[in-house]
């Protein structure tokens, strides 16, 4: 199974398509390798996991993607340089339920957190890093 997730380039954002490369009864990871030219140190990474410990079950998951350094030219013997990660921006959930949380309590959640990220709040804390006021 694969994911695809759009990214925000503007005027047309990009599918971006994650091949399943582990999956284990409690976490799941994908990669894009076609991100930053298909080198493997430049691929994005997701995972989800789903964790029970007989009161309440965990749902996480996590987005990383790597900024490749931007190295021009060659070496001195004629050849590119290896691509080189500069840094990784990461996004991580934790959706904790109850047992005893119904289907739609657990629909709640998972649409209010959706909401949660789309808001003008987060959006200007993640675009311009403008601290949040509860006023």
């Amino acid at each position: 199974m694969s994911l695809t997730l759009t990214d925000a380039t503007p005027v047309t954002p990009v599918n971006r398509t994650f091949i399943g490369v582990q999956s284990d009864p409690t976490l799941a990871v994908w990669k894009d390798y076609t991100t930053n030219s298909g080198s493997a140190v430049g691929a994005g990474v997701a995972s989800l996991s789903v964790k029970e410990n007989g009161t309440t079950v965990r749902v996480s998951g996590k987005l990383v993607l790597p900024v490749m350094e931007t190295i021009s030219g060659d070496t001195d013997l004629g050849f590119d340089p290896v691509p080189t990660k500069a840094f990784e921006n990461l996004g991580s959930f934790d959706l904790v339920f109850p047992v005893r949380a119904s289907l739609q309590n657990r629909k709640d959640l998972k649409a209010m957190f959706i909401d949660l990220l789309g808001d003008a709040v987060v959006t200007a804390a993640v675009e311009n890093f403008v601290h949040p006021t509860a006023s």
